[in-house]
């Protein structure tokens, strides 16, 4: 036993214990005019939240309600992005077609079988996004008729892309003080933002 460098106790793990993850803080008081990246969901900084694409729809609906969030990465086993996955695409009517094609039900289909792939995802470039507003990115979202986007870093003279960052329609109005719900129909998120960025 060292007398320099004493040791600590050591005791049992308390039954339920969970882990910590990181998390990001999002300034109070922004703006439409607010730099963007103020408001980004930095994966630089925090862990990004994934499922696999053969995890089922109904762990991953819970997955989803567990986290309170409505959108996840999709990796495979390397940690590549294959697509993404939505609540809005767990609602919607591709679902029940799949699995009545298939036979199976819709909580035995996998997430491979609704998530839309990684080459019908439309991509932000960080490199605009550093120079853009939160406006900005509000109106790309609305134009688009998407409720996230993500951020791609593409490093110059490098094949290395990564996403870094994701924006949240929902979060954004939040962030300017607006009150939008998750979930709200995008037609209410318009008129929401009419008067805000026109």
């Amino acid at each position: 036993m060292s007398t320099q460098y004493p040791a600590l106790e050591f005791q049992s793990m308390p039954v339920g214990a969970g882990y910590a993850r990181p998390e990001q803080t999002f300034p109070g008081g922004l703006g439409v005019d607010s730099p963007a990246l103020e408001a980004m969901t930095d994966l630089r900084r925090v862990a990004p939240l994934t499922v696999q694409r053969t995890n089922t729809l109904a762990s991953t609906r819970e997955r989803m309600r567990k986290l309170g969030v409505r959108m996840l990465l999709v990796t495979d086993a390397t940690g590549a992005v294959m697509g993404v996955i939505t609540v809005t695409d767990l609602d919607s009517d591709r679902p029940a077609k799949i699995a009545a094609k298939s036979g199976k039900q819709v909580d035995e289909l996998l997430v491979q079988d609704i998530m839309t792939l990684r080459g019908r995802i439309e991509v932000l470039q960080l490199a605009d996004v550093e120079k853009a507003s939160i406006g900005q990115i509000l109106s790309s979202l609305r134009d688009a008729g998407r409720r996230h986007a993500l951020v791609l870093d593409s490093a110059p003279d490098d094949e290395q892309h990564l996403i870094c960052g994701i924006f949240s329609l929902t979060r954004l109005c939040g962030q300017i003080g607006l009150s939008i719900q998750p979930g709200d129909p995008m037609d209410s998120i318009e008129e929401a933002l009419k008067p805000v960025i026109g």
